[in-house]
């Protein structure tokens, strides 16, 4: 207690840990908690702006760029299930559908104010091709819920969308933002814009929809709120009364921090993101809705984030901490029951951005594309949740308590089968926000009710062997030389060098020994306890080589996909020098006392 209470001494424990290895033991449920909740493989998807798509994309179904085809293609190579897209946001809700017009977008691009522009049917077209040449998409589409006197040609977009997309069609999100209306003077002499109105609004075009044979049981999605409304208000007053029977999705929008114009400025520091209370807080901004709709049997949607609204922090959002972030609030949503999650990407030059295309008048087929620090989280996430014998996962955070709160864990557990209807975890996925030094995770594995002859352990996996992948940058602040299992996406989104995996040995569980994982600061492993990331390796060696999954097989003009040499991937940091544990060990007994 004396301790406790010097200065001196906090600064030195503080100073400990920044140096040494922390050392965290790994609870968690032994099989899968009772009432979990489970989500699929393509859980993470991707939203793009409308009204800029076309410069990442591409203009037509025959000029879409090599290199987001390879981008797209590495996470749809480690999913089971169609890649999740959507094309929407404010540019989306404010701009007109022009059946006749021949050019995908026509106008004057404002990404500020988000006047309106005309876009017309290859937009669909083009989505639909690109789905096709990464071996599947399911696609959400915006409608127009601004302009209200325009729906006809809404419905038209609708019924358009329905005839190419088919099954590729998850759902129609009609409306953005709908809370921002007044404030931002999409209802010009209005004196208010209330809940009962969207009401009415959405029920407007949903009328004019069904009115079609081919769009009455289309699958809606909605209100789309951000910002001013609470959802569970906005549900309970009317909106899931008046449309429960139509909603595939209940839909929010959620950015934790924003810099946008007229507000305060948001911190320029990666304070916030480094923090897992921090992102306990976030995911929970909406959970009384969320329970909500899920009690009325509908899923929830989270349609739109990342780090900051409009266009990110320069020095936040563009770094390997604004990553480990992304992947954190992203498990912590699945924890919640959400059905999807979708990650915002602009126009080049965005800090938030996924990738940027090559500047105008280079080849958007060279590889001169920027790959940003967020997308690394979709590669992440996708392989965490996807296994070949479980079409879902359920996932759990393990709570994990420490300095500063710059450790994080999930337990990750198999759907139930005809032999065990709880099943251990088979995956862990831990995190380590420090700047420095390394994180000890130990805990004790459980293989009980884990089947062999299903498929749960590979057989060429000698039980007691773990095999753990690695994210990794050299600081937090890091936005490039970034690795995944020692691989680095190159600017033609093809993730370059051959992957690397670490294998920890005598974690069978015997005798209730305990099994220790490393987690440099900053980092992230993805911890597999049944083996299958051998089943998965040839998997990710063709996205190295092709980025494209199943059958499809794009055009290469510029043989990017398929580079003559491979380019050096990161110097491995997992081998980092253990110096004064035991003074770690004092370090943490004192805080924890």
């Amino acid at each position: 207690m004396w301790l406790r209470q010097q200065g001196f001494e906090w600064l030195l424990v503080a100073v400990l840990f920044q140096q040494c290895a922390a050392q965290i033991n790994l609870t968690y449920p032994s099989n899968t908690p009772a009432g979990a909740m489970y989500v699929e493989d393509n859980f993470f998807g991707i939203s793009f702006e409308m009204q800029v798509i076309n410069t990442i994309i591409g203009n037509t179904p025959t000029t879409i760029p090599t290199p987001i085809q390879a981008y797209l293609g590495n996470i749809r190579n480690r999913t089971n299930n169609p890649l999740r897209l959507r094309v929407g946001g404010n540019s989306m809700d404010s701009s007109y559908y022009i059946p006749t017009q021949t050019t995908m977008i026509s106008g004057i691009v404002d990404n500020v104010n988000y006047a309106p522009i005309d876009f017309g049917p290859v937009l669909i077209d083009t989505v639909a091709q690109l789905g096709n040449s990464i071996g599947g998409a399911v696609w959400d589409v915006g409608l127009s819920l601004i302009n209200i006197n325009s729906s006809l040609d809404t419905v038209q977009l609708a019924l358009y969308a329905h005839n190419v997309l088919g099954n590729s069609l998850d759902s129609y999100q009609l409306g953005n933002e709908p809370d921002l209306y007044l404030p931002s003077g999409k209802r010009p002499g209005q004196a208010n814009y209330t809940v009962q109105n969207l009401i009415d609004d959405y029920a407007n075009v949903l009328g004019q929809m069904h009115s079609i044979a081919n769009l009455s049981g289309a699958p809606m999605a909605g209100p789309e709120i951000c910002c001013d409304w609470d959802l569970n208000t906005v549900l309970t007053n009317g909106f899931l009364g008046a449309f429960k029977n139509f909603l595939k999705y209940v839909t929010v929008q959620k950015y934790p921090l924003n810099n946008c114009p007229g507000l305060p400025p948001p911190p320029t520091t990666l304070d916030y993101f480094v923090n897992h209370y921090n992102v306990i807080g976030l995911g929970s901004v909406w959970l009384n809705g969320v329970q909500t709709a899920q009690q009325a049997g509908v899923n929830v949607s989270m349609t739109e984030f990342s780090s900051a609204a409009c266009g990110g922090i320069a020095g936040v959002s563009n770094t390997f901490g604004a990553t480990l972030w992304t992947i954190d609030y992203v498990l912590q949503l699945a924890t919640l029951g959400y059905a999807s999650a979708y990650i915002h990407t602009r126009e080049a030059g965005i800090t938030y951005n996924l990738f940027d295309p090559p500047a105008a008048g280079v080849d958007p087929n060279s590889a001169g594309w920027t790959t940003g620090p967020p997308y690394h989280a979709l590669l992440v996430v996708a392989e965490a949740l996807h296994k070949l014998t479980s079409p879902i996962m359920s996932v759990i955070d393990l709570l994990l308590i420490s300095p500063n709160n710059t450790l994080a864990g999930y337990a990750l557990y198999p759907a139930p089968n005809a032999t065990s209807p709880r099943r251990p975890p088979t995956r862990f996925v831990l995190f380590n926000y420090a700047g420095s030094g390394t994180a000890e995770f130990y805990f004790t594995p459980n293989y009980t009710g884990i089947n062999p002859s299903a498929g749960d352990r590979a057989v060429s996996v000698p039980a007691g062997n773990i095999t753990v992948k690695y994210l990794l940058a050299s600081e937090l602040t890091s936005n490039f030389n970034i690795s995944w299992a020692g691989q680095v996406v190159n600017g033609g989104g093809v993730l370059t060098g051959q992957p690397t995996n670490t294998t920890f040995t005598n974690c069978d569980g015997s005798g209730g020994s305990s099994c220790t994982i490393t987690v440099p600061g900053p980092g992230l492993a993805l911890v597999y306890l049944d083996g299958e990331q051998d089943a998965l390796i040839a998997t990710q060696n063709v996205s190295s080589a092709t980025g494209l999954a199943g059958n499809a097989t794009p055009s290469d003009p510029s043989g990017i996909l398929f580079p003559a040499g491979s380019t050096k991937s990161l110097e491995s940091r997992v081998a980092v020098a253990w110096t004064v544990v035991a003074l770690t060990s004092i370090a943490y007994l004192i805080l924890v006392s």
